[in-house]
């Protein structure tokens, strides 16, 4: 998998005394749902510039992909959306941003078959809190289409099925007359 990125990296080991109440974005593994990014309004973490700079912080951006390597599940990933503010993430969280020859969209997509979950899965490691590493992530092989236009395609395609079943299931239940 690591092929179809430019980047392929974790995030950054911020502890509670990092954190600040304004500054920088913490994106952490609860904000990462499966193909979708959760906003827990009102429950943000921030880091100051001070600490970006002294932890020499990655920054990530809007169309990154991120991927949570703790359940549940393991392995889920989203993209990044467009906050309107600089973000880091935490270090249980692995940054994945596309090559110019891969789909972001094709491949969260990807990232959330029962193949995927499975061979995820049979890697979990670790005592009371079980983890994927980000070397067995590199290892997973995604088949991709050679031509970034079906890539793309295929992504947009299964991504309005995601938000369709979604609304289908928000629906209220109504009783038949």
């Amino acid at each position: 998998m690591v092929s179809l990125f430019s980047k392929f990296t974790d995030g950054d080991w911020i502890e509670s005394k990092d954190q600040a109440n304004t500054g920088i974005r913490l994106i952490q593994t609860g904000n990462i749902g499966i193909t979708e990014f959760i906003n827990k309004f009102g429950n943000e973490k921030w880091i100051s510039e001070e600490t970006f700079k002294k932890l020499n912080c990655e920054e990530i951006f809007p169309g990154d992909i991120i991927i949570s390597r703790l359940p549940d599940p393991a392995g889920r990933a989203c993209i990044l959306p467009k906050l309107d503010t600089r973000m880091i993430t935490a270090v249980d969280c692995t940054i994945a941003r596309t090559s110019r020859e891969a789909s972001a969209e094709f491949i969260v997509q990807y990232l959330s078959t029962q193949t995927y979950f499975k061979y995820v899965q049979s890697c979990l490691a670790g005592g009371t809190r079980q983890r994927i590493s980000r070397k067995n992530l590199a290892n997973f092989n995604v088949s991709i289409p050679t031509e970034i236009n079906e890539q793309k395609q295929i992504g947009f395609f299964f991504k309005q099925l995601d938000t369709l079943i979604a609304l289908h299931q928000r629906k209220p239940n109504t009783p038949f007359s």
